[in-house]
């Protein structure tokens, strides 16, 4: 049986966070900690209204979160929409953004020097998610 990607992710969010599934469900505004479990689970979807508050309580970005959400859940929907979020900025990469064009004073890409160039494509190397990870996701959904 193929497993959640949405479940997959929240269950390795909370295992990730150190909170308890209690400790989720209640920054979630959740009122029982059992939907924590069956939504791990697969059993149950994630609301789309506690989309926002799940994210703030596993640290994690609300966009992401969402688009996972609507392709899985609502794959037609998703399809509709999704030409329209793809310019769409998380919270993570509106900070980013801001803060290289806050340093740069202007065009960000095209006003480095050669050094500062290839220090940039060094901090985005480094914040690749590595391939082991990739794979590992992949087996779990065969």
């Amino acid at each position: 049986m193929k497993t959640s990607q949405v479940a997959r992710f929240i269950t390795a969010r909370i295992e990730a966070s150190g909170y308890s599934q209690k400790d989720i469900a209640t920054l979630s505004g959740f009122e029982r900690p059992n939907i924590i479990t069956m939504i791990k689970q697969g059993k149950t979807r994630l609301p789309l209204d506690k989309i926002g508050p799940m994210a703030n309580a596993l640290e994690t970005d609300a966009t992401q979160l969402l688009k996972m959400c609507l392709e899985e859940y609502q794959p037609l929907t998703w399809k509709a929409i999704a030409p329209f979020m793809e310019f769409a900025l998380s919270q993570d990469e509106f900070r980013l953004l801001t803060a290289l064009r806050a340093s740069a004073g202007g065009p960000i890409v095209s006003a480095l020097g050669e050094t500062s160039r290839q220090h940039l494509e060094d901090f985005i190397a480094s914040v690749r998610v590595p391939p082991t990870v990739i794979q590992n996701e992949m087996r779990h959904e065969s």
